[in-house]
């Protein structure tokens, strides 16, 4: 308490000398002040280094944007588009594996420094969010109606496996198809993933949302849905999450699977898609607390929605 007082003190006559020289010299208080603050804060020594005004640093430069993301809503645009409007590199700092994706420490210590956007899918695991909360870093969890992610998953694991089982893609997926897979029927595809993908990927999302709600670490939730509907106002509301505000116009990368693995963004594909047993299947899977949160309804009122 002491120091602090003495500290306090230091500083007003610091203050109070100032003023006098100022009112000697005829330099206006405004510029005394200013410079006072710079000094015993230090960040004029700081940025007289960069050569540059406070006031005219670029924070967006040094920011760490971390998404993490459902697979099949929009990843790959999203963290494209993100590292052209801010002008940042692209870093992983987990290991790929969808949905049990861990950090690595020293990846994710050089990703705090600054200079990144990081799309990944990590697991809501104690030690990711330990990671996460020494490094104080936020987060960008993106959602997806997950009736539709999964029928996009099955779609992608098509392109990406070449329909091959033997191909080192499927090492990264969990859980991975049985052999044989690829020679199913689209509906047969279906039925397996809404028997073994479709519970992880929820379990996944409920939990990370629980995170969230309890505040463990700064998180936004965005939706597919809203960068479908209106792609600046999303972009806004995750730079304004960083507090980044400045002018920028969309980038609009390639909507292309080789590019950023787009495919149709279609919300309702699935409804057209699925067998109304599938449907009802996948439907109770997903509980009502975030069917009605995230306007997840039943196949009926979707189609209505849409309609």
């Amino acid at each position: 308490m002491w120091k602090s007082l003495i500290a306090g003190t230091t500083t007003l006559a610091i203050a109070g000398t100032s003023l006098v020289y100022a009112q000697q010299a005829g330099r206006p208080l405004r510029q005394v002040l200013r410079a006072l603050w710079l000094r015993q804060t230090g960040f004029g020594k700081m940025t007289g280094r960069l050569g540059v005004c406070p006031k005219e640093a670029a924070p967006a430069k040094k920011s760490a944007i971390l998404l993490n993301t459902m697979p099949k809503s929009g990843s790959a645009y999203v963290s494209t588009s993100l590292a052209t409007i801010l002008e940042l590199s692209h870093m992983q700092i987990g290991n790929r594996y969808a949905l049990i994706d861990q950090i690595d420490p020293q990846d994710a210590l050089t990703f705090s420094g600054g200079g990144f956007v990081s799309q990944n899918h990590l697991a809501p695991s104690l030690e990711n969010l330990q990671i996460l909360q020494h490094l104080g870093l936020k987060m960008v969890l993106h959602l997806r109606d997950p009736r539709q992610a999964l029928l996009s998953w099955v779609h992608y694991l098509d392109w990406a496996s070449g329909l091959s089982d033997p191909n080192e893609v499927l090492l990264y997926v969990t859980p991975r198809p049985p052999s044989g897979y690829f020679d199913f029927s689209l509906p047969r595809k279906i039925d397996w993933q809404i028997e073994n993908y479709l519970p992880q990927v929820v379990a996944w999302a409920a939990r990370w949302v629980d995170i969230a709600d309890s505040e463990t670490i700064p998180i936004l939730i965005t939706h597919q849905d809203d960068l479908r509907t209106d792609e600046k106002a999303f972009f806004d509301a995750i730079l304004a999450f960083y507090r980044l505000s400045f002018d920028y116009t969309l980038p609009s990368p390639p909507r292309t699977m080789e590019a950023t693995h787009f495919r149709r963004a279609d919300p309702m594909e699935w409804i057209e898609t699925f067998t109304p047993d599938q449907a009802a299947r996948a439907t109770t899977l997903i509980p009502v607390s975030l069917r009605i949160r995230f306007g997840w309804g039943d196949p009926a009122h979707s189609a209505a929605i849409a309609a």
